[in-house]
């Protein structure tokens, strides 16, 4: 009798170690960036640049003087001050001359003949 409790004894030992998981993170639902379409990617760019562009909006470091914004500044300058540059009578970026030129531009009073942008128009942070 002792040796059969012994042996269940070790079996149910047995059994409960196989049935053991190994503690592994959670899969994530996350595609990565490069396994995306490009629509995909396009769609998450432009998502997290207007949220980029939010967050700089709420620190007063982001002004831009067209619709929609351009995303010059805040990818090469990390800011824009476009608005500010053309109330002062100065540049603006290639972005937002472009657009002024398409008629986007959002500023009353501008004549967008008048907007200076372009190589040597360059203004500087």
């Amino acid at each position: 009798m002792k040796k059969s409790v012994w042996m269940i004894f070790f079996f149910a030992i047995a059994v409960g170690c196989g049935e053991q998981k190994t503690d592994t993170p959670a899969e994530s639902k996350e595609t990565a960036f490069s396994d995306m379409t490009f629509e995909e990617q396009h769609s998450q760019l432009s998502s997290e640049l207007e949220t980029a562009k939010a967050g700089l909006v709420a620190k007063g470091i982001y002004r831009c003087c067209v619709m929609p914004s351009c995303n010059w500044c805040l990818i090469n300058d990390k800011h824009c001050g476009c608005a500010a540059h053309l109330e002062a009578g100065e540049a603006v970026c290639g972005g937002c001359g472009q657009s002024w030129a398409m008629g986007r531009g959002v500023l009353p009073g501008v004549n967008p003949e008048e907007v200076k942008w372009g190589p040597g128009d360059v203004h500087e942070h």
